[in-house]
């Protein structure tokens, strides 16, 4: 019997240690998940933002100087955004 509650105890203490680690990885790997994805949301911002001003330069070149398309023009400015940017996709 003795023998056996060893093995118990030695089995327990393996598992508090195990759930230590697991919960002391958490604390560090949570910060850093959220700190990658908030430079990632800001690349993609950042990337969006280009595209907007890419069309709009697009768009204002095709204007006539008094800021009216031409009447022929069908307003598609089809630049390929990138994943993600469509503002109509929201």
């Amino acid at each position: 019997m003795p023998g056996l509650q060893r093995a118990v105890l030695l089995r327990a203490a393996a598992a508090a240690l195990v759930l230590g680690a697991a919960l002391g990885a958490q604390g560090v790997v949570g910060p850093a998940l959220a700190k990658r994805g908030v430079e990632r949301a800001e690349r993609d911002a950042y990337v969006c933002a280009e595209a907007a001003r890419m069309e709009a330069a697009v768009r204002a070149t095709r204007s006539d100087r008094e800021g009216r398309r031409d009447l022929l023009d069908d307003g598609r400015y089809d630049l390929g955004r990138p994943p993600g940017c469509d503002p109509g996709a929201r």
